[in-house]
């Protein structure tokens, strides 16, 4: 790979993506701390705000081939909006749609969600009220249409929720993608008086729905879902351009604890703002996969539009609680943090952790959506400047961020993708006394690779140094603001301490001078790993941005590398990859000390692994080839977000249903003659939700063939 794909200088683009810098080096707006946390809190005031009315449509169930053509489904939604719309104004629109769940739930405080009925009939059994899953983002969709947008959450139970899936759509993602279009077909009919606005809503939508002004939001697998909606869209000839009448414009899209991979297609978000959010303490998507599409967007060579891609990992938050309505936690605990939820009689959700959701979803839509949009509001999502106090106050939340990958705003540096010891742009890199090794990071995608650096002494002789090009040569950084890197601690006893780890940064020029060493504790705030609630580390790699002009090199326009030396810390082992340079930043940014604590993180909890008997009811092979096995466990099967998986030997099998609604103790798995013939008899069964860490894991005996 050719040095010229990474360290060529480009122009200056014109369009300022976060709101703090523009072409090359732009100062910061906030002058001191204090005014930046105070911006930072403006647009989450409640006051003097326009009051909100909420209702419903909900058309008859039908066999749609737009959405599945081979089961009903059905178009049910909440409308939030401003009780009073103004005459002639056209509302900016939010679309939501939550994950897979069970459809029918029985009790209360909490309900219990355990009956899958509503999926296939459209009814409940005796006792069980249908899963109102749609209904479980108020606390958002209701400060947002009090600041003039018009939110619509789908429900998804018909046909989707706890369905079988399909053949290259294991999760029903693509199908949730298509019904979040045929949502958004209804709603331009309406607004273009093709057909009137259902009475339920109290409300004409006729004129008064703003199609340019779109904003998506995806729970768990409704943030692939939302992916997989605006890539639909935008395939060449897509069918759905002649489906909606309007014109659709996506600006932003938001992910809380989303699914990657459950379909056919790799879907990313390039071309438009994005941000995912990812807890901690996910018990459901154990693996917090839902950072992989940032990981593979850090590639994206040409976006068009230039747009922030960026992560949110909140510390002690679960799963289900971002939905008020999934009302029994998913997590046991977390593993090195205190836990922001809990479960029991009684306990029905978490308040706080749902301001960590509610606070940057507000800040990213009023952002990002809407022709009153004001995007310094971005800066929640950029670690050059302070985190709100209001989320500080709640709990620890890291940063990961880039103000687009685009070659015209981002120098990529250093990926590691070549062999150790070997820079991507084919240049060698120098080190003392460390041990370094490239390769894939755990968790992450495959498509990105990293370095793993330890060190076991602090000196200044102990350092690594990135080299950009050959001895004697440098890159001009002149018309970039920052330095990017991303970066997290590894899960190893050489990060023993729970302080967090210093070690100095400087900019080497063409002939081997060193700039001003710039303390990396001043820019990100490297503890840990802490993680999830199976006794999983994670290392979501956190985003450090160093202005290039506090360096103080003598001239930017020779930059041959980058050296990290290992002066402080006593030892130390780290992740460090994605190194770029980039336009959109400021000159100068606040030191990281001078943030509020974050707290409610020094608690380790161990979790031991278990494993859960079940029995083989049947096994059938099918005149088709099918190989059917029925499993049954006393433990149910929940209805989740990650996908059940069959583990036999070395094949991992999805394909998998409920036999009876009303049962989740029996689930069938049904394997191709192709993944059959890579099973040898006397092989364990095994049970686990998805390829990484879970709990618990049903054991099943050998299979006998």
């Amino acid at each position: 790979m050719g040095i010229g794909r990474y360290v060529t200088a480009f122009v200056c683009s014109a369009l300022v993506i976060s709101g703090a810098g523009g072409c090359g080096a732009t100062e910061a707006s906030w002058d001191t701390e204090e005014d930046s946390l105070e911006q930072a809190e403006a647009p989450l005031a409640m006051e003097a705000l326009q009051p909100v009315v909420s209702a419903e449509y909900k058309l008859p169930a039908s066999v749609n081939p737009h959405v599945l053509a081979d089961r009903f489904t059905e178009l049910w939604a909440r409308v939030y909006r401003p009780a009073t719309l103004k005459k002639g104004k056209r509302y900016p629109v939010l679309v939501f749609l939550h994950g897979n769940h069970a459809t029918c739930g029985t009790g209360s405080n909490p309900r219990i969600d355990d009956n899958t009925e509503y999926t296939g009939s459209g009814t409940c059994p005796p006792g069980y009220v249908v899963v109102p899953s749609h209904a479980g983002y108020g606390y958002i969709a209701e400060p947002l249409a009090a600041r003039g947008y018009i939110v619509v959450s789908i429900n998804a139970n018909r046909g989707i929720n706890a369905a079988d899936g399909v053949p290259g759509d294991s999760g029903l993602n693509l199908a949730r993608g298509r019904l979040i279009l045929e949502h958004l077909s209804l709603l331009s009919r309406w607004n273009r008086g093709l057909a009137p606005t259902p009475s339920s809503l109290g409300v004409s939508l006729k004129g008064r729905l703003d199609f340019q002004q779109l904003g998506l939001m995806g729970h768990s697998r409704g943030g692939e879902g939302a992916r997989a909606a605006y890539a639909q869209y935008r395939d060449p000839g897509s069918p759905w351009k002649q489906r909606i009448p309007d014109n659709l414009r996506f600006h932003a899209l938001f992910e809380i604890g989303p699914v990657d991979g459950q379909t056919s297609r790799v879907l990313d978000a390039n071309d438009t703002r994005w941000n995912v959010l990812l807890p901690m303490c996910d018990g459901d998507v154990s693996n917090l996969q839902g950072v992989r599409p940032f990981d593979r967007m850090m590639f994206t060579e040409n976006e068009r539009p230039e747009r922030m891609k960026s992560t949110l990992t909140v510390w002690g938050a679960n799963h289900n609680y971002y939905n008020t309505e999934w009302q029994t936690s998913d997590s046991p605990g977390c593993t090195g943090h205190e836990p922001l939820f809990s479960t029991g009689p009684g306990v029905s959700g978490s308040e706080p952790q749902q301001e960590t959701g509610r606070i940057p979803m507000l800040a990213f839509f009023l952002a990002n959506v809407g022709q009153a949009r004001e995007q310094s509001w971005d800066r929640l999502f950029d670690p050059q400047f302070p985190v709100p106090p209001s989320l500080t106050a709640i709990t620890r939340v890291d940063r990961g961020m880039t103000p687009s990958p685009d070659e015209d705003i981002t120098l990529r540096l250093e990926d590691f993708l070549g062999p150790t010891g070997i820079g991507t742009s084919g240049i060698p890199n120098d080190a003392s006394n460390i041990t370094i090794e490239h390769g894939p990071i755990f968790e992450h995608d495959p498509l990105l690779q990293g370095a793993r650096i330890s060190w076991t002494f602090a000196s200044g002789n102990t350092w690594f140094q990135a080299n950009f090009t050959p001895p004697g040569e440098g890159l001009s950084l002149k018309s970039y603001a920052t330095l990017d890197l991303r970066i997290d601690r590894a899960p190893s006893g050489l990060n023993s301490s729970f302080e967090p780890t210093h070690f100095s940064v400087q900019l080497v020029d063409a002939e081997g001078g060193l700039s001003e060493p710039l303390d990396i504790a001043d820019f990100v705030d490297l503890r840990g790993p802490v993680g999830g609630p199976f006794g999983n580390f994670h290392s979501m790699l956190q985003t450090a941005r160093l202005p290039l002009q506090v360096f103080r090199a003598d001239d930017l326009r020779e930059i041959r590398g980058v050296r990290f030396t290992f002066d402080k810390t006593p030892s130390g082992e780290l992740f460090v990859t994605n190194l770029r340079a980039s336009m959109q930043g400021a000159v100068t940014r606040y030191p990281l000390a001078a943030r509020p604590a974050p707290g409610k993180e020094l608690r380790t909890a161990p979790f031991a692994r278990r494993q859960v008997p079940g029995r083989i009811v049947r096994i059938l092979l099918r005149k088709d080839g099918l190989l059917e096995l029925e499993l049954y466990s006393d433990e149910p099967f929940a209805v989740r977000n990650e996908l059940l998986t069959l583990v036999v030997g070395g094949l991992e099998a999805t394909s998998s249903r409920y036999p009876q609604p009303n049962d989740l103790r029996h689930v069938v798995f049904t394997l191709t003659p192709q993944e059959l013939a890579r099973v040898k008899a006397g092989e364990p069964l095994q049970v686990r939700y998805g390829s990484g860490p879970s709990n618990p894991e049903w054991t099943f005996g050998p299979l006998i063939r």
